[in-house]
Formats: structure tokens, C-alpha cells, sequence
């Protein structure tokens, strides 16, 4: 379909910024169906393909001509800053803005209601809806990108009750599903009342085949690649060839420690390259003090290769990807969160292996949904590849078999609503009552006929009875009161579905506060922080742990408000995973290094920075418990406990890094030198300040911030 044949349907600011004259085969079936005149979509079509342009198409052209607020959902906080950056680069100048909202669950961010487009992760829309947002009848627009993550046990159920909702407060709205891999889309797009935009066109083609035996074998899509045996291991022979050919490869391996081992072996194999230098230094300084880890990652990428996962912090992995995309790296040796969307080039996708540890079940072959997701990421248009491989490794011939009639001539698995299950139910339940959307039990049954789950399962008779369990269960943790057929939220209620706590988690944190002495020691509350299941996953045991672990449990028996299990007992094990949990988030406070935590606890820094928001999130969110439980007593401790676990400091410290451009590494230099508070800062000059911390810029903020004026003790406590 030609662009200029839309022309006259479209406000003339926004198809000036066209730079193209034809639509892809995917948009120009949306505008047919309906796109244009406000029909909602559920575009199914492969990566690359113009997806996210059919949502701009109906998003942008609803805000110009009828205002209102286009929310554009995504399932990681990395793709939402992306896709923001990408948004404010392209509408700001037809006067669109557009705002990131992935911050702080328990606060409904009144400022949003001066922006036009929302971009934000569904956990996060689902907390502003909590808040009870009032421009959320202006919603015109909701998008979600990666829908198939309906699929997802953590992230669907959520998604599911925010589509819902959608559907029943803002019946008018229009709702735009993208993916690449649905197996039942056309159940899908029915349950949302929505066209179905199904397409296989690519801009670019991909290859599919495996490895097996020192040959690509693309089943005769392609001639096959014959690869000398350089080396034994497989993937490296295929890495090392990538490289010969001066293109990039993104390699999926199964756990942290393959990416890890993978790219560390591939660096070994190749020599150093200058135009890396910055850029390995960079990774290195990135934790406030570099640890094993971080020298691994700076070693390899000094070789043009990286490694990828959520072990890393945020300056890294940006490292990483900003590298990729201008060529540096060559070679990044991911696990599977990287096929979420972030936009990278890859002329080959290597798949190390298939198969995954799945617990008692041993290993298993990954979904094919996941396998299309990885093998998406191959030959992106907008890098300049002429096609894409996706190549995985196969260990035998009976494996090669499998993975090409499972994997690259099979059909993902189908879309199954993982809403039934009880803790997500109360999950649910508590919110919908706490915000008002529902005041009676039959409301409440109505809303859930009408999700995918009820859709699905119209005939489940028991699906009813597990409401009516999980909302006796909200009621005896004392969140809501049921009178009849009405339904209410108790105040304390309220605030845990405010504080987007779940509710069986927060019923175990308020009693456990309330055991909790005013005058608890650290050990004590970080000990019932680090038992709450939102901690969940605890850090994992080793054989080595099992000794110091329970002579610690020892120790903390008789002053802990947590129940011990027996040492026989199903829950023991677990338990001790609390325990070790719990002494590494006391050893950050004891400022020990990220190095140190990594060897003694195998906890790299994105892991640790991960469990330290949450159990800082799960102190404010105890604070705020405590001024409705009467527990006043209680909460200047929490707080001052909650403030050191966010700066990972001794309470000696605690005024120095009040002071903007002070973190912990910082704070011990000035305190070990005398300087110990403001007073301190203030009697000394910027010179020595400079000296200590390593930085002149910063040394100037802080005797900007506590002033240049030397003063006595004494005046220092009048003031």
C-alpha cells in the first residue's frame, strides 16, 4: 500500500515526517482492517517487520486529533527506556511528549498527567491504577508489545487483569497487541475484540539451521557452511568464523555461568583490541569497586567480545549493547533476556544449547516461543545484513532431527491464561476491591468471566469455588471485609495494595512486626525482610554454606520473629537460604565489598543491586504498615535500617552520604580521615576534599552544598 494513499486520514505534521513512500505488508493490512478508524489489532508478525510503527500509526494520530493519552506497555524497564528515547527523538517535535514511568511502585505520579504518551512496564501500570490515576479515562491508546508474555507464569497474570480493566472502564480505547510468536492468535484477538494482523514477511531473511558435525546445515533453505575444526568446542568454531567473516553473532546460552565461560573462552582465543580500551575501562569501574566479575567482562571485552545477564549493572549491560551497536563487540554471550526486544544487530543468532535445568525434571528443550524470540534477534534491517542465520548446536544426530521438525518447522506453543493459580487470584482480588472496581462478589466473578482465563475456561465450574477460597483467604489476613454481597478494602488493606505488596506476604510481614521489640537489632528485621517471599529468589546454598549457615541460625534462634523449621523438616533448606540471604544483606551494610560478597556469597552486582531495592522496598513498605498497625514506636529504626540498606553503610556514615555526590566508598575515605559530618566538610578545604575523593567537580558540589563559611562546634549545634 502506498503511503500517499493515507495521506488525507492522517493530521499533516505527523505524515510529513514520513520517510518512506510504501507501507510493509503487516501495516498495510492493520490500515484495511481498521487501524485508522480506531479498531484494536493484535499484530502477529516477525521481528523487525513494522510492528511498533502500526502502534504509532493509531497512537499518534488519535493524540493530534483528539488528544487524550496513548500507554505503551512493555515487559522490561531497558526496553521501556529505549522505547521512550525513541519516542521523544521522533514526536517531540509535533509537540507530542512523552514520559518513562518504571520508578517507585507506591506512587501514582501525578506529573504523568501532563504527558501524551506513557511508556512504562504492565507491573507499573498496574500499580498507577491502584492509585486510582484520574487521567485514566483519557487513555485512547494502549499498547502492548511482547502480548505472548500472557504466556508468562510471573508476568501474565498482571497483563491479563490490566487488559481486562482496559476493556471494561475504557470500552472506546483502543488496544494494539504486538508479537512475533503466538501460537492462537486468533483466540486471542477474539477475546479482545480485536482484528488479527497475521504476516510472515521479513525485511530481511532468515536462515535457520544447526550445527552438527563441523557443518551449518540450513535444510536446504541455503547451501549448507562447511566450518573447519579450529577448535573442539562448536560454538567457538561458529563464533570464530563469524569474526573471519567481519560480522557480529549474539550467542543464547542456558545459565550466567555458560555466557560467562563462553565468551571467556572465545577471548582467549583472539588478541586485544585498541579500539576497546575505553570501553572495557568503563565496564571495569562500573560497581562502586570492581569484583571478579567485572574484571572478567573488562578482560573479554578488551577482545571485542562481552557477556550479557542480569548479574551485570545497568552501566554495564548499556556498555555492552552501546558497543554491539557501533561495532566494537563482536561477540556477546547472553542468556535468553536479551531476546526481549532490546534493539541490537546480529547477522548470526547461535542457540549453545536448546535444553534447559528445570528443577526436578532435570533438562528439558526450551519452548518454541522462546526459540522463535531468540532466533528473531537475526538480520535487523536497520544494520545493513542482506539476511540473519539462527543456528543452534546440535549434540547428535537425533537432536539434530528433533530441533529442526520442533524448532525451525514447528509453530509455537498456544497463549494459556496462568490467572487460576491462588496466590495470583488474592493478588487480584485484593487490588480490584482496594481500588474501587469492584464493590460486590458477583462484580467480582463477572470481572474474572470476562479475562482470557474466563474466556478460555467459560465451562470451569471450579474456577468460580478458587475465587471464592482466595477472597476468604484476603479476609482472614484482614485486608478486606465482606458484608453480604459488598465488598470492602480495610484501610490496612488499602495500603498493602497501594504498596503493591502480595497480600499472603504482606499478612507475614505485619505479623512479624508486630513480634518485632522497638528496640530490635538489625539482624533481627533484615532477617524478616529476607524471609518475606517477595525476597524470593533466595541466595542459593553451596555445600561449603551448610556449616557457617547453621551455626549463624544458632546464633539467631532466640532473637529472630521468623518460625525456625526442624532440621528434618520439608522447609529447613529453605530456610537456610533466608538465613544466608539475610547475613549478605547485613555484610553490604557492613560495607563490604561487592568483591568480597561476590567470592563468599556468589552474588555479582546486578543480582545484589536487585535484592537490595527490594529489601529497601520492603522496609519502606514495613514503615508504612507500622503507622496503621500503631507500631509507631517501631518505625524511626525501620527507617534509619532502610536508608543504610539503600547506601550499604555502617550508621556512622549516615550524614555524609546525605550529601549529594557521596556514596558509600566516598563517605569511608572522609570519615577514616576525620572528616565526619558537616561540620567536618565545612572547617576543611576543597583542595583536601578533592584529594581524598578523586574528583575536583565533585569536591566543589559538596562545600557548594554545606557551605564555605568555617564555624565552631558550638555554633555547628545551634544551627
Amino acid at each position: 500500500m502506498k503511503v500517499k494513499s493515507v495521506k488525507d486520514r492522517l493530521p499533516s505534521k505527523f505524515y510529513d515526517t514520513f520517510t518512506f513512500d510504501k507501507f510493509r505488508p503487516s501495516q498495510s493490512k492493520a490500515i484495511k482492517a481498521g487501524l485508522l478508524d480506531g479498531k484494536s489489532v493484535v499484530v502477529c508478525s516477525p521481528t523487525a517487520s513494522g510492528k511498533t510503527f502500526i502502534a504509532e500509526l493509531a497512537g499518534i494520530k488519535r493524540l493530534l486529533e483528539d488528544g487524550g493519552k496513548m500507554v505503551y506497555i512493555v515487559p522490561l524497564k531497558s526496553l521501556a527506556s529505549e522505547k521512550a528515547d525513541e519516542f521523544k527523538e521522533k514526536y517531540e517535535k509535533l509537540g507530542i511528549q512523552t514520559a518513562l514511568s518504571i520508578g517507585d511502585p507506591d506512587s501514582s505520579e501525578g506529573w504523568l498527567a501532563k504527558y501524551d504518551i506513557i511508556v512504562c512496564t504492565s507491573e507499573k501500570f498496574d500499580s498507577l491504577m491502584r492509585h486510582k490515576i484520574p487521567w485514566l479515562r483519557d487513555v485512547k491508546t494502549v499498547v502492548v508489545d511482547e502480548i505472548h508474555l500472557l504466556n508468562d507464569f510471573h508476568r501474565g497474570p498482571t497483563l491479563e487483569v490490566i487488559l481486562t480493566l482496559m476493556k471494561k472502564l475504557i470500552p472506546k480505547a483502543q488496544i494494539i497487541g504486538l508479537s512475533a510468536t503466538i501460537g492462537n492468535p486468533e483466540e486471542l484477538s477474539e477475546w479482545l475484540n480485536a482484528e488479527l494482523i497475521s504476516d510472515d514477511w521479513r525485511p530481511v531473511e532468515l536462515f535457520q539451521g544447526n550445527f552438527y558435525e563441523n557443518e551449518i546445515n540450513f535444510f536446504g533453505s541455503k547451501d549448507n557452511i562447511k566450518i573447519g575444526k579450529k577448535v573442539a568446542d562448536e560454538t567457538l568454531s561458529i563464533a570464530l568464523d563469524t569474526i573471519s567473516k567481519g560480522k557480529q553473532a549474539l550467542i543464547f546460552c542456558p545459565t550466567r555461568r555458560s555466557a560467562e565461560s563462553t565468551a571467556r573462552k572465545i577471548g582467549k582465543l583472539l588478541e586485544s583490541d585498541e579500539n576497546t580500551s575505553k570501553l572495557s575501562a568503563s565496564v571495569l569501574k562500573a560497581a562502586s569497586s570492581p569484583t571478579a566479575q567485572c574484571r572478567k567482562l573488562s578482560d573479554v571485552v578488551s577482545k571485542g567480545i562481552a557477556f550479557h545477564h542480569a548479574g551485570l549493572v545497568q552501566k554495564q549491560k548499556k556498555a555492552v549493547e552501546t558497543g554491539f551497536r557501533e561495532d566494537k563487540i563482536k561477540i556477546i554471550c547472553c542468556t535468553p533476556t536479551l531476546a526481549m526486544g532490546v534493539n541490537l544487530p546480529a547477522f548470526r543468532v547461535i542457540m549453545k544449547s536448546l535444553k534447559r535445568f528445570t528443577g526436578r525434571s532435570g533438562m528439558d528443550w526450551i519452548p518454541v516461543l522462546e526459540y522463535h524470540q531468540m532466533t528473531g534477534r537475526a538480520g535487523r534491517p536497520d544494520f545493513d545484513n542482506a539476511f540473519g542465520e539462527a543456528i543452534s548446536i546440535a549434540a547428535s544426530e537425533k537432536d539434530r532431527d528433533l530441533i529442526k521438525e520442533k524448532y525451525i518447522e514447528g509453530k509455537p506453543e498456544e497463549i494459556i491464561s496462568k490467572l487460576s493459580v491462588e496466590p495470583v487470584l488474592r493478588r487480584a482480588i485484593l487490588s480490584l476491591v482496594a481500588s474501587e472496581f469492584v464493590t460486590k462478589i458477583d462484580e467480582l466473578i463477572n470481572f474474572f468471566k470476562g479475562t482470557f482465563y474466563g474466556y478460555q475456561y467459560h465451562d470451569d465450574f471450579g474456577f468460580e469455588y478458587k475465587v471464592e477460597d482466595a477472597l476468604k483467604d484476603v479476609e482472614k489476613f484482614g485486608f478486606l471485609n465482606v458484608q453480604g454481597i459488598e465488598l470492602k478494602a480495610t484501610p490496612l488493606g488499602r495500603r498493602v495494595s497501594e504498596l503493591y505488596l502480595d497480600p499472603s506476604a504482606a499478612f507475614d510481614l505485619i505479623q512479624g512486626l508486630k513480634k518485632l521489640t522497638s528496640d530490635f537489632e538489625d539482624i533481627v528485621l533484615i532477617h524478616l525482610i529476607s524471609s518475606n517471599a517477595e525476597m524470593y529468589p533466595w541466595t542459593n546454598i553451596q555445600k561449603k554454606d551448610y556449616e557457617w549457615i547453621e551455626e549463624t541460625t544458632e546464633e539467631l534462634v532466640d532473637k529472630i520473629v521468623t518460625t525456625v523449621p526442624k532440621e528434618w523438616d520439608y522447609e529447613y533448606v529453605e530456610f537456610l537460604k533466608k538465613t544466608k540471604t539475610a547475613v549478605l544483606v547485613r555484610d553490604w551494610i557492613m560495607e563490604l565489598n561487592e568483591d568480597y560478597l561476590l567470592e563468599n556469597y556468589n552474588v555479582p552486582p546486578g543480582e545484589l543491586r536487585n535484592k537490595i531495592s527490594t529489601a529497601e522496598w520492603l522496609l519502606y513498605g514495613a514503615s508504612e504498615l507500622c503507622v496503621l498497625l500503631g507500631e509507631m514506636e517501631k518505625i524511626s529504626g525501620i527507617n534509619k535500617l532502610r536508608f543504610r540498606i539503600k547506601n550499604g553503610i555502617k550508621e556512622e556514615l549516615i550524614p555524609l552520604v546525605k550529601i549529594r555526590g557521596v556514596g558509600r566508598v566516598r563517605a569511608r575515605k572522609l570519615f577514616n580521615a576525620g572528616i565526619t559530618n558537616v561540620l567536618g566538610l565545612r572547617n576543611v578545604s576543597t583542595e583536601k576534599i578533592a584529594g581524598l575523593i578523586g574528583s575536583e567537580k565533585v569536591a566543589q558540589s559538596i562545600k557548594k552544598q554545606v557551605g564555605h563559611k568555617r564555624i565552631t562546634e558550638a555554633d555547628f549545634e545551634n544551627f
